[in-house]
């Protein structure tokens, strides 16, 4: 078969081909939704560990008694690969150019980096010794730096913090990326502006003798909140009435991709009615390719060919036609793909599970629906396919 023939012969299917095309590429770009999305949402929930828990303890009163004495023990356990202790206070920072933010400050330890997810922008992160010397020195997030500067980069600028009942003056020694939103979700405030400082300081400048919160990260996933209790209480010294509460953030976090999975399922089936029509298409492609074979079917069949070869005749077309859109579905797919990779300087790819079941409930629905008007083509009679009316 020339291409000239297989050509005219595919010309009834060009809106078959169009359909499927139109429902692979809807299909390539859910899949790319679902993997854009799925990455930039672990990328946020990285921000707490695979294996993140917070540690916090409360007397008999339901007062908070973490304090410095179960950040140590907690150090010492060999479960735990990283941890950080928390304190946090609604605060307001004063600029020498005169203006005036609220904000929330932190004070936390140099492990916070890796555990809450900041990322340095400009300067440098806090170090061991800063929090040994009790330097007064901050790190502030980049929507600080740009409310009161206009600019990004604001390390060696001086400060102005209410910590306590007092007022200090810190140095800025780095810019961090906005907002950790897992910090946000532990101070229950929606505070754009952080600023973080040692532990170390805000502890003596605010008189406080105890901790908010320990956020930990645990060396293997297996390991519980129970098992970290048990050693807790093992190695400490606490009163009968002193309550352990241990929030595993991992499992917060397989909520959330579970809750992420169901909704790009959604989006799926959604792109599914797109798969349907396709297919109704297919099946109109096939009854008008058949219209307009008639002569030709009647005389194969006079000439010998029996039903089977003209029904096989016109799924192959169908399928044909089926292929040729998948494949230029899925080569606009890809080349979309390219284009988001490209602006975003991304290196996202398709979700498979998804595309794979999309492409083969396309494949299935096309055939299927190819099938009966084929039938139909196979079940004429020589006089009525030669008929002209």
């Amino acid at each position: 078969m020339t291409f000239y023939n297989l050509k005219k012969a595919l010309k009834p299917y060009s809106m078959a081909i169009v359909s499927v095309f139109i429902s692979v590429l809807s299909i390539n770009i859910v899949s790319i939704i679902s993997m854009a999305g799925k990455a930039e949402i672990a990328r946020e929930l990285d921000g707490v560990g695979m294996n993140g828990m917070t540690v916090c303890a409360y007397n008999s009163y339901n007062e908070n008694i973490t304090d410095i004495n179960l950040y140590n023990i907690l150090y010492n356990c060999n479960d735990i690969s990283r941890l950080t202790p928390v304190l946090y206070d609604l605060s307001y920072v004063q600029f020498n150019t005169g203006t005036e933010k609220e904000c929330m400050c932190w004070g936390i330890s140099p492990m916070a980096e890796d555990i809450v997810n900041l990322v340095r922008i400009h300067g440098r992160m806090l170090n061991q010794t800063d929090m040994d010397t009790n330097n007064f020195v901050c790190l502030v997030d980049e929507n600080v730096a740009l409310a009161a500067y206009g600019r990004s980069n604001i390390t060696g600028k001086d400060i102005f913090l209410s910590v306590g009942s007092g007022i200090y003056k810190f140095e800025v020694i780095g810019v961090v990326n906005k907002t950790s939103n897992v910090l946000n979700g532990m101070s229950g405030e929606i505070i754009p502006d952080f600023i973080y400082i040692p532990f170390t300081v805000m502890e003596n400048l605010s008189h406080r003798k105890g901790l908010d919160q320990i956020i930990i990260n645990v060396s293997d996933e297996n390991i519980n909140e129970q098992s970290i209790e048990k050693y807790i209480r093992t190695n400490a010294t606490l009163n009968s009435g002193t309550r352990l509460e241990i929030n595993n953030l991992s499992r917060q976090r397989e909520t959330i991709n579970n809750i992420v999975d169901i909704a790009f399922m959604a989006l799926f089936a959604v792109s599914c009615v797109a798969v349907i029509v396709c297919s109704i298409s297919v099946a109109t492609s096939v009854n008008t390719a058949v219209s307009q074979a008639k002569h030709d079917i009647g005389i194969k069949i006079s000439l010998g060919a029996s039903k089977t070869d003209i029904m096989l005749e016109f799924l192959f077309y169908s399928l044909i036609a089926c292929v040729t859109g998948i494949l230029s579905g899925t080569f606009a797919g890809t080349l979309a793909l390219a284009a988001v990779n490209i602006i975003n300087k991304s290196a996202y790819t398709f979700d498979y599970r998804l595309l794979s079941r999309g492409l083969s409930a396309t494949i299935f629905l096309a055939v299927i629906f190819s099938i009966y008007p084929s039938y139909q083509a196979a079940s004429l009679t020589p006089v009525k396919a030669l008929n002209r009316e």
